[in-house]
């Protein structure tokens, strides 16, 4: 019985209080003097930990706790694309929106960023701005073959895990976070809320990959977690180009994008298979990088000659 109700518990309880506590910690070890990144990294680790011992507790189906020889791959990617990545990457792009961030600055008299509001309705409204080039990039990254190419990287997995939210080709993860934070650093967000708002994607990010069995009940009307994202990363196209919102899913219900079975038209649906249609995308970090290279290899079964240069 205790075991039940603890289950129940975790099952309602680990997002809300993950989203409301993550941002809250960042936030207290930032005032108590902490530097922003290494507060922003011990949270989010410690995070990724309890959902990884959630999954073995939890499962949502117990097929997805058995490696398929992608573990070393994403360790690999996610170190690229959200430790090492970032520390050049973030220079280039505010130096990139640093004039635009000037000129607005100077037509409006001063930043355009609410500095003065309460932190909280800072970090919604960064949320918000965020989401809204977050949701255009993503789109586009389906939509637009060359943009796909890269991005394919991230719907090789096949099967979802915490830690595979990090599968990222490096062009696909600098396109996302040029779009993500297009809106942000030219009204001239500040830090803490920037770290606030990286806290808040990495409970949604893991939330979306993790194979745990959650329920989101009236948090499904705005953030795209669990199951919304699940759908995602089906393998029919008409399934999976739905649901583009980082964290929420506000935009997917504006711009008609948004997909949920059952809770739409059919409770009893299932999701299927996950991943790409292609049998020979390689699923070795080397081979991923120069996959977005080989013609075709990110839709449907490559010739002979592409089959060799991807073994």
């Amino acid at each position: 019985m205790k075991k039940n109700r603890l289950h129940w518990f975790m099952q309602w309880a680990l997002f809300p209080l993950a989203l409301v506590g993550t941002p809250w910690m960042i936030h207290t070890f930032i005032m108590s003097g902490v530097s922003v990144p290494i507060a922003t990294y011990l949270v989010v680790v410690s995070l990724g930990l309890l959902f990884w011992l959630a999954e073995y507790l939890m499962p949502f189906r117990e097929s997805w706790n058995q490696t398929k020889g992608d573990v070393s791959n994403d360790i690999i990617s996610g170190t690229v694309a959200y430790i090492i990545l970032p520390i050049f990457l973030k220079p280039l792009i505010v130096a990139a929106l640093a004039g635009g961030t000037a000129w607005l600055a100077l037509t409006v008299g001063g930043s355009l960023w609410p500095n003065h509001w309460p932190v909280g309705f800072q970090l919604v409204l960064l949320l918000l701005l965020g989401d809204a080039g977050r949701y255009w990039g993503h789109r586009l990254a389906h939509e637009v073959p060359l943009l796909w190419r890269f991005h394919a990287v991230h719907h090789s997995a096949e099967r979802l895990w915490w830690w595979n939210a990090t599968r990222q080709h490096p062009v696909d993860k600098a396109w996302f976070t040029l779009t993500e934070m297009l809106f942000p650093v030219l009204l001239g967000a500040e830090g803490i809320v920037l770290a606030m708002y990286l806290g808040v994607t990495a409970v949604c990010g893991f939330s979306q990959h993790c194979n745990i069995d959650l329920k989101l009940g009236k948090f499904y009307w705005f953030f795209n977690v669990v199951d919304l994202h699940r759908w995602h990363h089906s393998k029919k196209i008409e399934e999976s180009n739905n649901n583009y919102g980082n964290n929420l899913i506000v935009y997917d219900r504006l711009f008609g994008t948004y997909f949920h079975p059952e809770r739409q038209h059919d409770p009893s649906r299932e999701l299927g298979e996950i991943g790409l249609l292609n049998p020979y995308y390689p699923k070795n970090y080397l081979g991923q990088l120069r996959a977005p290279f080989i013609t075709g290899l990110d839709k449907e079964q490559p010739t002979s000659t592409e089959t060799e240069e991807v073994m």
